[in-house]
This record gives C-alpha cells, structure tokens and sequence, in this order.
C-alpha cells in the first residue's frame, strides 16, 4: 500500500467512522490519544516488523494543504467544533 493509499483511507475510515459519535458526545482525551496512536501507525507502516522514520512532524500533518499540511483533522477540536455547531442550531432555530 502506497503512502497515498494510506492517506486517503485515515481521512475517510478515521475521521468519518467515529464523525456519528463524536458529533453528539464530547470525547475523551484517551479516546483522542488512541485514534492518534492508530493513525500513526497505519500512516507510518502499521504491521511492518521494522520500524519506520516518520520524516514528516505529525502536527505539520494537520495543517491544510495550502500551508503544506495534509489536511487531517485534529479529533478534539473537531468534535468541539461540531458540539458547538449543534449547540449554536439549538439555539437559533425558529419553531413553527
């Protein structure tokens, strides 16, 4: 699998798997910790007996790509962007 390959699958099966729960609950630093832990790993070779250099920091990973980023999203602040969003249409909507 290319580095490509692994990419595309933690911006789409690690961010949008846990999106449902973490749009409705407020996620635990552990919880955030251990999804980190598990896109490190497969980013960087998950199952591979030999460990492999990470040339790239893991916090210029979340930077958008017009930065040099990847565009991955931080999973805490992301869910307290969406706590926030449902908060806000709680608040704002209009009965009728």
């Amino acid at each position: 699998m290319s580095l490509t390959d692994s990419i595309c699958l933690i911006k789409s099966v690690f961010t949008t798997i846990p999106l449902f729960y973490i749009s409705f609950f407020k996620v635990s630093k552990s919880f955030c910790k251990s999804m980190i832990s598990i896109q490190r790993r497969f980013l960087w070779g998950w199952g591979k007996d030999n460990k492999t250099i990470p040339w790239v920091s893991w916090e210029n990973l979340f930077k958008p790509k017009q930065e040099g980023g990847l565009g991955f999203k931080d999973i805490r602040k992301f869910n307290v962007v969406i706590l926030a969003k449902w908060k806000w249409r709680l608040m704002t909507v209009e009965e009728g």
